[in-house]
């Protein structure tokens, strides 16, 4: 997830918050950033890796997560970026990291969001990724309805590379998606989108159809309010 400020309207260098920002992607994205002047803030779960995270970012500031109780690619994936968006003053533009995997989640889990009914001895790490990813999409086209015209809010799949999570078979390049990162970041898009989906090199692709039912849309977000008790922004 990362988010844009614009702090003063005639000034191209903006403020941006990326999570997931201690390796991968968002690492590169907030070197690259960085390199280009605008001000970033990295996130981790700890405070020894936001360290860590600075030190290989220099220019950058860190901060950081405590642990939960819930399944953590729950929390990570789809809870954090729920109570980043209520919490925080409404960003110019706001990116929320997808997958084409989406495509594999499972709609009729929504009831089950955090795995209490599963529970650990059914928890399959794959099945809980592609949920995720669907459910991110489904709490940004949420987000994006009710800041139609106020925000750009858009989702990106940034490709499968060979990071931590895709392994060193992965067939995509890292490059192309550090560039999609880059320009949502910077703006460098059709901004009067709204929902929509973008693949490596900034292509607009086709979502779920299931991602795009505003009852499911809904029904995630109203699960995360319940959990967090916050309510996202109107």
């Amino acid at each position: 997830m990362g988010t844009s400020y614009r702090d003063n309207p005639s000034c191209h260098h903006v403020p941006n918050l990326i999570t997931g920002s201690t390796d991968g992607f968002g690492l590169c994205v907030a070197q690259k950033l960085i390199q280009k002047g605008h001000t970033v803030y990295l996130h981790a779960r700890s405070a020894q890796r936001a360290q860590a995270a600075e030190n290989a970012c220099p220019g950058a500031a860190g901060t950081f997560m405590p642990d939960s109780a819930l399944p953590m690619q729950v929390f990570v994936n789809v809870l954090a970026p729920h109570i980043l968006t209520c919490l925080m003053h409404k960003p110019k533009r706001l990116i929320y990291i997808s997958s084409k995997l989406h495509k594999q989640g499972q709609p009729a889990n929504m009831e089950d969001l955090f795995w209490a009914r599963r529970g650990e001895d059914q928890w399959n790490d794959f099945a809980s990724y592609c949920d995720t990813k669907l459910q991110v999409n489904l709490l940004a086209n949420a987000v994006a309805k009710r800041w139609k015209g106020l925000a750009s809010v858009t989702t990106v799949h940034p490709g499968w590379v060979a990071t931590k999570l895709g392994g060193q078979e992965a067939p995509d390049r890292l490059e192309d998606g550090v560039e999609t990162y880059v320009k949502h970041a910077e703006g460098d898009y059709g901004q009067g989108l709204t929902a929509a989906y973008f693949e490596p090199r900034g292509k607009l692709g086709e979502q779920l159809a299931a991602a795009g039912d505003e009852g499911l849309q809904e029904r995630v977000v109203a699960l995360l309010e319940e959990k967090t008790g916050l309510k996202i922004p109107a």
